[in-house]
């Protein structure tokens, strides 16, 4: 009690009051500093940090000099920081916070709480006191003990002990601070937030995660932001630290990964290996599946379908056929050739237009000697992969090796037989020819095989492989002429009923130019229109409809057409229909229409009697008086200015014939026997169009002197055609001589 008594002395009481006060004085100018502008902020905080340690130091050196001074004073017993931590300061208003606590801990006295830290319990900073102890005593005072009220699992009590006393004697040293916060953390993490928030010891990111896991272990996670709240004025990385560390909405963390030094180069190299290993395996996975394609291909067979062709089966080419037929006695019989030491040509090549019957002769060759008959395409060889197009010429020739005496035939030759370039373009089609030039005519002979090849464009071919001892055979297939257009006609209408009526010589004479192909289709689209017209058998006009669909086109009968353009077309085609009537040496008139097809609103159709291989002047000059009848109508009737564009296509034939007379043919006795090309001359250019223009203007004159001659025929025919639409020759002919026609009877 006497120590009691003494140590409410009023000195002490001042010492510990100017001490508290300097404290608050020092706090308050922390938390001034902290409200400051962020742009100042961290260097006022640097320089509250050096004030804060420079006042400490002399309120250390202070309150160690009046505290000496006065416990020497006192003449104090052994042991009196017991009774001091035990009832005065422990009963003292003086708040926990207020001072800075190291390594003793009090115990409150009081009966109403056994927490360590009671609310009104205090110690005095042993930091602080220490030195005045030393001065008093000259050896090192016991530290206080406490009894603690901890419930121990991990740590004994010496080391617990030990671990706070080092934190409290260190309090700036932060990792004696998480040293001693690991240890605790698990026995009492009320206690380590509470110390944590106090603000008076140092904390880096290890005291911060220890206080975070006690947060967690309690459940006050939330409150990591009011961590070290007072801490900004003592220690420099109080709350501003923890913001760095834990971030916030208005500090976010920023992350930056960074490699080691030396591992880009080499997860480069290993990535560049990883790439070279994966395509070496695509690759051979591709050739594998490659290889497996080829070596499963389907075995060439020849064609085996039960249909055979004869040579009865091709009309229209019977020059092609006599000279096909040597092959047929070859393949029937080899051995008759070859007592006379002959040897038939190895390959034949065929040329001629699209639809003339090439492949359909090569299959009556081999129908008609009975033998196997391999069938390929040229664009069959040619491949994307290197090699593909000769493996399959070699596959080809081995099994028409196995099948000899046999018929090859290749269609479309020039898609592998073309010229061969010295550039690097497509070099495996040069491949493919090489190898099939090797087949034909190589080190190994390839008897009893006749190779057939077809092409539209023999010009194109490479002189190795027409060759003699390649193909070295060439047949022309042409266009029918129009006896073989009436023999083919005849065939395909062979296999349709017909009526009476059908005349094949008439169609024949107005299909100039059809092929052979041309011809069947007609007879087909004949059939179908007979059949959509429920009839039972195919008539003379429904080949015409058929033969004018192909060449002109379908008929516009939907075709609105005013009344005045009728007329006007009407008297248009009669105008050409009546210029061919009465022009000595033009073409038969076949037939005369308005009805639309295509482009055209009418036309007048004219029948050759038979192929005309030249043309003769007076011919000519009756074509250009036909195409000048409409242009002349048109004036006669509706006057010079009501002439319409109905005339552009007459002009323009009207044209182009005259200007083949001038240049071309040399029937202008001012060009004379010169043939003009293109590019000629100023003076040749208007010498050539002068003339064309006075050709013109000649025939203009001659249909101008027809139509006036014949008016009265010309209006017939006009008023006919707006009537009947459509008059072939016959009815034509009795229109203009004013005859009615028997679709009016």
């Amino acid at each position: 009690m006497q120590f009691t008594n003494a140590l409410g002395n009023a000195q002490i009481s001042t010492v510990i009051n100017e001490a508290l006060a300097l404290l608050n004085t020092i706090k308050t100018t922390a938390i001034a500093t902290s409200s400051a502008t962020a742009r100042h902020k961290r260097q006022q905080q640097a320089q509250v940090a050096k004030n804060y340690q420079k006042e400490l130091s002399i309120i250390t050196q202070q309150t160690q000099k009046i505290l000496a001074e006065e416990l020497r004073q006192l003449n104090l017993p052994n042991n009196w920081w017991k009774d001091l931590a035990l009832t005065s300061l422990s009963k003292s208003s003086i708040p926990l916070q207020k001072l800075d606590v190291s390594c003793l801990s009090a115990l409150s006295a009081s009966s109403r709480t056994a927490s360590p830290y009671s609310q009104k319990a205090a110690t005095l900073g042993y930091s602080y006191i220490q030195p005045i102890f030393n001065s008093y005593s000259h050896q090192r005072l016991p530290k206080f003990n406490v009894q603690q009220m901890r419930n121990f699992r991990y740590q004994t009590r010496p080391q617990l002990d030990m671990l706070e006393s080092r934190a409290n004697s260190y309090p700036q040293d932060a990792d004696i601070q998480a040293e001693y916060l690991r240890a605790m953390v698990v026995e009492d993490p009320p206690y380590v937030i509470r110390r944590c928030e106090s603000g008076l010891y140092a904390t880096n990111g290890a005291c911060q995660a220890e206080y975070v896991k006690a947060l967690r272990l309690t459940g006050r996670l939330p409150r990591q932001e009011d961590m070290y709240a007072g801490s900004e004025q003592q220690l420099p990385i109080g709350r501003e630290s923890n913001q760095e560390f834990l971030g916030s909405e208005n500090n976010p963390v920023s992350v930056v990964t960074q490699q080691r030094k030396g591992t880009f180069f080499k997860e480069q190299v290993w990535n560049t290996i990883r790439f070279l290993i994966g395509m070496v395996l695509i690759l051979s996975l591709i050739e594998a599946q490659l290889q497996m394609k080829m070596s499963k291909q389907k075995e060439i067979m020849p064609d085996m379908s039960e249909k055979k062709y004869r040579f009865t089966d091709v009309q229209g080419v019977d020059e092609a056929k006599q000279e096909l037929q040597d092959i047929v006695d070859f393949l029937k019989d080899p051995e008759k050739y070859k007592r006379l030491g002959g040897r038939l040509p190895t390959g034949i090549l065929l040329i001629g237009p699209p639809g003339t019957g090439k492949t359909l002769l090569a299959r009556a060759v081999a129908g008609e000697a009975g033998v196997p008959f391999f069938f390929c395409s040229g664009s069959e060889f040619d491949e994307m992969f290197v090699g593909v197009g000769a493996a399959r010429v070699r596959n080809l020739f081995a099994a028409a090796k196995e099948h000899s005496p046999c018929i090859v035939f290749i269609d479309e030759l020039d898609a592998i037989g073309g010229t061969r370039v010295t550039t690097d373009h497509q070099p495996f089609s040069r491949m493919t020819l090489n190898q099939l030039l090797v087949e034909l005519d190589g080190f190994e002979k390839t008897d009893n095989i006749v190779i057939i090849g077809a092409t539209n464009f023999p010009e194109v071919l490479d002189k190795a492989l027409v060759r003699p001892g390649r193909f070295d055979s060439r047949i022309s297939v042409p266009l029918p002429d129009v006896r073989g257009r009436r023999e083919i006609l005849k065939y395909y209408l062979g296999k349709v009923p017909t009526a009476d009526n059908v005349d094949a010589a008439i169609i024949a004479r107005g299909t100039v130019g059809f092929s052979g192909a041309d011809l069947s289709n007609l007879v087909n689209q004949a059939a179908i229109k007979a059949a959509l017209t429920s009839s039972s058998l195919v008539s003379m006009d429904h080949l015409e409809f058929a033969k004018d669909k192909i060449i002109m086109g379908p008929e516009r009968k939907n075709a609105t057409i005013e009344e005045n353009n009728r007329r006007l077309v009407a008297f248009h085609e009669s105008g050409h229909a009546l210029v061919a009537l009465y022009t000595r040496d033009a073409l038969p008139v076949h037939k005369a229409t308005i009805m639309p097809r295509g482009s055209a609103l009418g036309m007048v159709t004219q029948l050759p009697e038979k192929d005309e291989l030249s043309w003769s002047k007076k011919q000519l000059l009756a074509r250009l008086d036909v195409c000048m009848g409409g242009r002349v109508a048109e004036e006669l009737i509706f006057g010079d200015d009501s002439i319409t564009s109905g005339a552009a296509s007459d002009v323009q034939q009207a044209t182009e014939i005259a200007k083949a007379m001038v240049a071309k043919y040399a029937m202008s006795e001012k060009a004379g026997l010169v043939h003009y090309h293109d590019k000629n001359s100023p003076e040749a250019e208007a010498m050539i169009e002068n003339e064309v223009r006075q050709l013109i203007k000649d025939a203009y004159e001659r249909a101008r002197n027809i139509l006036k001659t014949h008016s009265t025929e010309h209006k017939r025919l006009a008023e006919a055609l707006l009537r009947y639409e459509t008059l072939n020759l016959e009815e034509i002919k009795t229109v203009i001589q004013g005859k009615s026609l028997k679709r009016d009877g």
